[in-house]
């Protein structure tokens, strides 16, 4: 895997009372072992899990987010760079994912099809 990019599992899109409408990039990656009084985990290899009180959340444009959904453009199990920028409605709460490259030459032309650029 590139050192410039993520293997992308998938994306949740949610909407909840709290936070309204969200998009979340699904990453496979290792995970820091937390040993809690009320919380534990341990990872062998690698994972997708986000628990969002340990983690921190990588969150997609969910304008940009729907569009994958509607053009069916995201292969999931595949590597992508990540353009990042920031939610200037929110610009406190981290960056967010504004755009997924694809690595490998065949899913960037499936990309570029059903995205039609």
């Amino acid at each position: 895997m590139s050192q410039n990019s993520v293997f992308v599992l998938g994306m949740d899109i949610t909407w909840n009372e709290f936070n309204g409408h969200q998009a979340q990039l699904n990453i496979s990656r290792p995970l820091r072992e937390i040993d809690m009084d009320k919380y534990k985990r341990r990872t062998i290899g690698e994972s997708g899990d986000v628990n969002q009180k340990y983690d921190q959340l990588l969150l997609v444009d969910y304008k940009y987010a729907l569009e994958l959904e509607k053009s069916g453009a995201l292969v999931p199990r595949r590597e992508y760079q990540l353009e990042l920028g920031l939610d200037y409605s929110n610009p406190l709460a981290g960056s967010i994912v504004t755009r997924l490259i694809p690595v490998d030459d065949e899913i960037k032309k499936h990309f570029q099809a059903s995205m039609g650029k």
